[in-house]
């Protein structure tokens, strides 16, 4: 993906992907050998938070569709530092990618399509996909802004600084429960939203619903909404992707928009 921007020092795509499997393999290992249910339970609550903030309101619903603008600038900057620390690649990055599915969902130029693949929908589980048809026209809006196009630039840089101090002063198990577990989960948020949220199989195993005319295969689950901070609501989003809410009045609640109308410009 990242080779098609025309920015120095790129935030490299292959290079998220090992972070994300170390990040994984880390959560294992600690799970497997110095599992503590208060420390998992403390883990999990931060990942809902983290979810919430550096995901569906910083990555999703103002990185990639710019549905609601900051109240002030370091507002702003506190969600792309909290986007970087998503570990999904950088803001600039992200959106290309999710702007093309959007564009194209559950077409063949979706790069979050699913087949009848096993090994394809696996690898989309685990955040891989093909970047071919992404263009760069996609991101002009970020990509000539100088704050998104620093995160990206220093991308690495950035990210570093909080678990490379997490581990050093907290160690390794503390690292995992409160930096790589709430990553993982936030991980785990994009697996619903590339590979369950657009799944007929998955729908009927949660008894999903689609009320609006989407023309793709995405749906409504509030057992999802519980568990990702409103995102659940994948089909009402779809519907109404500018919308930086996807509450509706005594049916549904977003708790990520909720959070939004505080923070956003009048």
């Amino acid at each position: 993906m990242y080779k098609l921007f025309k920015l120095p020092n790129l935030s490299n795509y292959q290079q998220t992907l090992l972070v994300q499997a170390i990040l994984y393999s880390s959560v294992a290992l600690v799970l497997l050998f110095a599992f503590d249910w208060l420390l998992l339970l403390k883990g999990l609550l931060v990942g809902w938070v983290f979810f919430c903030f550096a995901i569906s309101i910083s990555l999703h619903k103002y990185a990639s569709h710019r549905s609601f603008e900051p109240r002030n600038r370091l507002i702003k900057l506190i969600l792309l530092w909290l986007g970087n620390q998503a570990t999904l690649g950088s803001s600039i990055g992200f959106a290309a990618g999710h702007r093309q599915h959007h564009i194209s969902s559950d077409t063949d130029a979706d790069p979050f399509r699913l087949t009848d693949s096993f090994m394809h929908n696996l690898k989309l589980w685990f955040y891989y996909f093909p970047t071919g048809t992404i263009s760069p026209r996609l991101i002009k809006d970020l990509s000539g802004d100088k704050d998104y196009k620093f995160f990206h630039t220093h991308y690495w840089k950035i990210w570093a600084v909080l678990p490379v101090s997490m581990f050093c002063l907290l160690g390794p198990v503390y690292f995992v429960y409160f930096f790589a577990l709430p990553v993982v989960y936030g991980f785990l948020g994009m697996s619903y939203v590339t590979v369950v949220a657009h799944s007929t199989t998955w729908r009927k195993w949660f008894n999903g619903t689609a009320d609006f005319d989407t023309n793709d295969q995405s749906w409504d689950g509030k057992f999802f909404t519980v568990l990702f901070a409103g995102e659940g609501y994948h089909h009402t989003h779809h519907a109404n992707p500018s919308e930086y809410s996807y509450s509706i009045p005594g049916k549904q609640f977003d708790f990520s928009g909720f959070v939004i109308k505080y923070i956003k410009k009048d």
